[in-house]
């Protein structure tokens, strides 16, 4: 799944961007939490004199394992995200006064890969316990942890 922005010749104003992310783009990072997915991504990119900024939305649902019961839970995801981009052709750059905000770029890039962005913040958005509302659970899972833990 292609998520790269061609950052080099765009005028100054606004750049909308969209891109659907489904099951194949966490199967390519051998994500092993999210088993499938049905998002929209929406990026803003608004280039300036000598700035840019990104404007990241990232909505739809995402499939995971039920933690309770294995089955299938969809959660649904929305994740609005402003980003500053700076560029910079020194190295010490990028570790000095960056925060998860700043998207820092070597000055010759010519593109942005959102990729790794997405995964980062879609994961994150996961709740820590991913279950079914109470009663929801697959009952045959249910009835065998009954048993078990008896």
């Amino acid at each position: 799944m292609n998520c790269k922005i061609g950052i080099r010749g765009l005028s100054n104003g606004e750049h909308p961007f969209h891109f659907k992310v489904d099951g194949s783009f966490f199967e390519a990072y051998e994500s092993d939490t999210v088993s499938d997915a049905e998002l929209d991504v929406n990026a803003l990119i608004t280039k300036e004199p000598g700035r840019m900024s990104l404007d990241l939305g990232i909505t739809g649902d995402v499939t995971v394992k039920c933690d309770r019961c294995l089955a299938d839970l969809k959660i649904p995801v929305d994740i609005q995200v402003p980003f500053s981009v700076m560029f910079s052709s020194y190295a010490e750059d990028a570790e000095e006064g960056v925060s998860d905000e700043v998207i820092l770029l070597d000055g010759s890039s010519s593109e942005i890969d959102l990729g790794q962005i997405i995964y980062d913040y879609v994961n994150l958005s996961l709740p820590i316990k991913k279950v079914h509302p109470e009663g929801e659970c697959d009952p045959v899972m249910m009835e065998k942890l009954k048993d078990i833990l008896k």
